[in-house]
């Protein structure tokens, strides 16, 4: 994986990060559409796994992980 690929990951595994905290709950579709339009280089099946990630995250309560280190985990798997 290139560097510009490595870094249109981290910038989008940031949004999802961002957004999922609100819209996790109600709208998980809301993260895909804005992330498929902030990152047209990104294939549906990476912002798919970056979105469910994000939500399952942001759902797990008092079993999810700091947003800092679930960025870094699903950015190593990732690439």
């Amino acid at each position: 994986m290139n560097m510009t690929t490595t870094k249109t990951l981290a910038l989008a595994i940031a949004d999802a990060c961002r957004l999922a905290p609100t819209f996790a709950n109600e709208d998980g579709e809301l993260i895909f559409d804005s992330l498929t339009g902030d990152f047209p280089t990104l294939s549906p099946c990476d912002v798919d796994l970056i979105v469910r990630k994000a939500c399952i995250n942001a759902k797990a309560g008092s079993k999810a992980i700091g947003w800092d280190a679930f960025a870094s985990d699903l950015l190593k798997e990732m690439s």
